[in-house]
Parts: C-alpha cells; structure tokens; sequence
C-alpha cells in the first residue's frame, strides 16, 4: 500500500513540477496562479513521497526547492 502511494505521488509530482519549472520565470512575472498551484501540489507530493521512503536528503533537497520557488513567486510578480 505505501509503495502504491509513493508511486502516485511521484507520478502526478514529478512531472507537473518538471512541465511547470520549465516554465518558472513566465509562471511568476505572468502571476499565473493555477500554474502556481500547480506546481505547489506537484512538488508536495515528491515531498511527501520521499518522506515516506525515508529519503532524508530528497526531502531537504525538493523541501528546499518548494520553499525557494514560493519565495521567487511571492517576490517575483514586483518590477521596479
């Protein structure tokens, strides 16, 4: 059961993150939302399926990204 989990976590996070990173940069001038959304919900769940694997530096590691990228978006959408 916990390995089905993980593996729907990684299947719906790891590619909704990937398609919207490589989009980041338009994602926060543009202030798209959804997309935003998106990507939160996506890199949560490769968080919560690395936490589940006992995968202490992939959790850090995405955690780290998750906390960034909320940060870049928060701060991004304002130009001087």
């Amino acid at each position: 059961m916990k390995r089905a989990l993980v593996i729907a976590l990684f299947a719906f996070g790891y590619p909704v993150a990937i398609v919207v990173i490589a989009r980041y940069v338009p994602v926060v001038r543009q202030r798209r939302a959804r997309w935003f959304a998106a990507h939160e919900a996506a890199v949560s769940a490769v968080v919560a399926g690395h936490a589940l694997r006992s995968d202490a530096r992939a959790v850090v590691v995405n955690g780290a990204w998750l906390v960034a990228g909320t940060a870049w978006y928060a701060l991004g959408g304002r130009r001087h």
